[in-house]
């Protein structure tokens, strides 16, 4: 395996802050110029559910990941769709070892009717690429299910 320089590492930070116990709220800085999230438990796991739940955080950050590399590749096989949209759905379930976990997630690729009657093989080839160089959903396909779909809109 080869060896990774100090160089090639890449560090990132966030500050997350909460107040109360498991039914309170917090809130998440993140960024060059600190965007605040409001943070809290999903209502659906007893928390407050004021804020994004972690659970959605995950999701939120394997799309944007995803989309983010989508567009790289869109870009780079020279395919006209200036704003690549998705959607991401997650399912949560019991984890035999207690508590709950992640169990599956999809991403869809919302690709217009017309591109893909046009360049379909070429819109599959970018999604192929994402998936394989999606930095966040390597790490989400260590412990659950992830899946590809192309929506047409």
């Amino acid at each position: 395996m080869a060896e990774t320089g100090k160089e090639d590492i890449k560090r990132f930070s966030v500050g997350v802050v909460w107040e109360g116990d498991g039914k309170g709220c917090g809130e998440v800085a993140a960024g060059a110029e600190p965007v605040k999230i409001p943070i809290a438990g999903s209502k659906e796991l007893d928390g407050c559910g004021i804020g994004t739940n972690p659970e959605e955080l995950l999701l939120a950050a394997i799309g944007a990941c995803f989309v983010n590399t989508w567009a790289i590749f869109l870009k780079k096989l020279s395919i006209g769709y200036a704003e690549p949209s998705i959607r991401v759905t997650g399912e949560l379930g019991k984890d035999p070892a207690g508590g709950f976990k992640m169990l599956s997630s999809k991403i869809y690729a919302r690709v217009p009717a017309s591109l893909l009657a046009e360049r379909r093989a070429d819109v599959q080839k970018t999604l192929s690429l994402a998936e394989k160089y999606c930095i966040i959903s390597k790490v989400a396909r260590g412990t659950m299910s992830l899946e590809v779909a192309v929506e047409e809109v």
